[in-house]
């Protein structure tokens, strides 16, 4: 694992093409942006890898890079991690095998498809679930807790 000095990188990304990283002068274009520990630490250890996919190195705190690679950053993990909030659990109904999970989340209302919906929910600690729905995608309701009365008894009777 190479830690990256954040004062040592720098990245730009011109007309909505993937970024192009330059560490110590060197340029690697069409740089890949991930989270080493996207459920655990999502804002920190960042991990950039080259357009074959090979890891190029890690920066411990995005923050401590300058603006625009901070924001550059922040972008592509909002992109390539999108996971709406739950809000609020609307209903939950069977059709065919396929379970529909009716909720409204901080991007809208959604009906999340699931084969299973106590396999595509996971509680990653307490009052904090993560869904996914039979697709791979991914939802969040960060505190259980700041649900209405009714979603959380939903919620509850799965986990």
């Amino acid at each position: 694992m190479s830690f990256l000095d954040p004062a040592a990188i720098r990245l730009e990304r011109r007309d909505d093409q993937p970024p192009t990283l330059s560490i110590a002068g060197d340029l690697f274009f069409n740089v890949r942006i991930r989270q080493a520990f996207p459920l655990s630490f999502e804002s920190r250890y960042i991990t950039f890898f080259d357009q074959e996919d090979e890891y190029l190195g890690i920066v411990a705190d995005p923050e401590a890079c300058d603006e625009d690679t901070s924001r550059i950053i922040r972008d592509e993990i909002e992109w390539r991690y999108f996971r709406p909030r739950i809000e609020r659990v609307l209903e939950m109904e069977g059709r065919g095998g396929t379970s529909l999970f009716s909720v409204e989340t901080d991007r809208g209302a959604v009906k999340i498809p699931m084969r299973d919906l106590r396999e595509g929910m996971m509680e990653l600690s307490p009052g904090r679930i993560l869904i996914t729905d039979e697709h791979g995608n991914r939802y969040e309701i960060p505190d259980l807790d700041r649900l209405d009365r009714r979603s959380r008894r939903l919620i509850r009777r799965l986990i």
